[in-house]
Parts: structure tokens; sequence; C-alpha cells
């Protein structure tokens, strides 16, 4: 485990940092994986959408050249860890219109914010660079471990 993590939270990443941390390879890899690693073989808990796996094995085997047969293997094992599978209700689609009419941010990463706030996440940890403001103001932790300096050579997927 990773000392320099916080303990006993509750982790919802986007597609990206799920697609990154299982794939071995990935430049920023050792950037996300901790954030993985702890809520799976640790004392946090992962917030997995349950659209993410579909989407992840797309973006490893389509963007990553990652082998078919090992992405699946990759996401089945995701899948089948303690991290919880979470699901969007008519309430989190409605609050993330209602996020991206207040806060004037697309309804995408308005939608990410509205299940952090449903599933209680303390942490959200994404690739994205533009969730400081769109999280000023809530109960769930912004943070983006991709360091700046790897983040401007790294091109992320949009999804």
């Amino acid at each position: 485990m990773n000392e320099s993590l916080p303990t006993e939270v509750t982790v919802l990443t986007d597609v990206n940092v799920l697609a990154i941390a299982l794939t071995d390879d990935h430049p920023a890899h050792t950037d996300v994986y901790p954030w993985i690693q702890d809520a799976l073989d640790g004392p946090n808990a992962l917030l997995i959408f349950d659209y993410y796996p579909f989407r992840v094995q797309y973006l490893m085997t389509s963007n990553f050249d990652v082998d078919a047969v090992a992405a699946r293997n990759a996401i089945q094992s995701l899948v089948r860890s303690p991290a919880r599978i979470v699901s969007a209700t008519e309430s989190v689609i409605l609050s993330a219109y209602e996020i991206s009419a207040e806060k004037n941010h697309d309804v995408y990463d308005s939608f990410i914010v509205a299940l952090a706030r449903s599933y209680d996440a303390d942490y959200l940890i994404t690739t994205d660079c533009d969730f400081a403001d769109l999280c000023a103001n809530e109960d769930t932790t912004y943070l983006n471990p991709i360091p700046d300096d790897k983040r401007e050579k790294l091109t992320f997927i949009e999804g």
C-alpha cells in the first residue's frame, strides 16, 4: 500500500483512470494504479460506473494496443474484485443536468460529479484537468494523479 494515499476512503474514477491502471505499460500507469490498488487490495473502496468496464476494454484494445484476451481478462478480474459497480438513477441523471447548468460545465463531466454525490465518494480521480472548478464546494475531493510534466506529453481519450 502507498503510505501517502488516504485510507478508508471511497474512490470514484473516470474511464481513463481505469484503462490506464489496467494497462501495465501505459506511461501513466504508476501514477494512477496506486489509487486502484488501494481500493482493491487495501482499505479503500472503488466505485465503478456500470458502463465503464465495456468502455475501458475498448480503450485498452483500440488506443493502448492491449491484446483483446488480456484486456477482457483484466476487466473480468476488475469486475470480480471487491470494487462496487454503481449505476445511474433517474435522480443522478437529472442532477448531472442541474450541476451542468449551475456550474456552466459540460453534462458528461457533471455526470461524474453527480455519481460522486450520489454514492458519497470521498475522491474523484480523473485524468481531466478541468475538474477543479467543477468540484469546488463539493464534498468530493478532485485529484488528477498524473504530474503536470507527464500530463503534457499524454493524449487522453474522450469518453
